[in-house]
């Protein structure tokens, strides 16, 4: 494999990230429509929260840390910039990889069924291309 073959790969990974980004957000959405409105009419601004306020979210509250405040905006970001680094050649350091296969691994351990575990794939690819990339820098 070249060097293209690491930057294709990368470019691929990024794709990946972004899909799933945008997969949740769009499910969630629809799964979370109706809470929408509120949160534009000022329902999640409460001050103080109340008592347990992280242990019992309103339905509201939680819609949207389902949806706007999960990690599927933050997963796209990463993955553009993902792709960015592919289509420049380049290989994202290895800790990025390292870092989505913990957090989507440690995801679908505790809870599953869920498509956490798809993580790892674009994960293992970018771990696959810095490989690749280090074999092909001192050739």
């Amino acid at each position: 494999m070249s060097s293209e073959t690491s930057s294709k790969s990368v470019v691929w990974a990024g794709g990946i990230l972004m899909t799933l980004a945008g997969v949740h957000l769009a499910i969630t959405s629809v799964l979370s429509a109706r809470h929408i409105p509120s949160w534009f009419g000022g329902a999640l601004w409460t001050f103080p929260p109340g008592p347990g306020f992280l242990a019992v979210l309103a339905p509201n509250e939680g819609a949207f840390w389902l949806v706007w405040g999960s990690f599927a905006v933050p997963l796209g970001l990463i993955g553009a910039l993902v792709v960015g680094f592919g289509r420049r050649g380049q290989v994202p350091p290895p800790y990025l990889g390292i870092g989505v296969a913990l957090w989507a691994l440690g995801g679908a351990a505790v809870m599953e069924p869920t498509p956490f575990v798809l993580g790892a794939v674009p994960a293992a690819m970018l771990l696959a291309a810095w490989r690749r990339r280090g074999k092909y820098a001192s050739a």
